[in-house]
């Protein structure tokens, strides 16, 4: 019926077909994330340049000794919650008391 040159030419046609377009769906998938992760990237440079300005900010001299003016008090610990939860806790506790 069908000879054998093109039957193995066909077959390897197609197997390499299926082959590509694998190849294609997963590089798509990668440059999907790719992208992804350039955002979250843009995103921590611009967080990073704003933690650098307000260091540069508040650790030149001239902002130290304004800063050194003030007086600050220690806070103690136990005031700070974990969750606002907590925060209700304790003046729900302090009410009742």
């Amino acid at each position: 019926m069908f000879n054998r040159p093109l039957l193995l030419s066909l077959s390897t046609f197609f197997i390499l077909m299926i082959f590509i377009s694998l190849i294609k769906n997963n590089t798509r998938n990668i440059e999907k994330n790719i992208e992804q992760l350039n955002t979250e990237i843009s995103i921590l440079k611009k967080d990073l340049l704003n933690a650098e300005i307000d260091f540069i900010y508040l650790s030149s001299p001239e902002k130290i000794l304004l800063l050194n003016k003030k007086k600050y008090s220690n806070y103690d610990f136990s005031r700070i919650f974990l969750s606002t939860q907590d925060f209700i806790n304790f003046s729900s506790k302090q009410t009742k008391n």
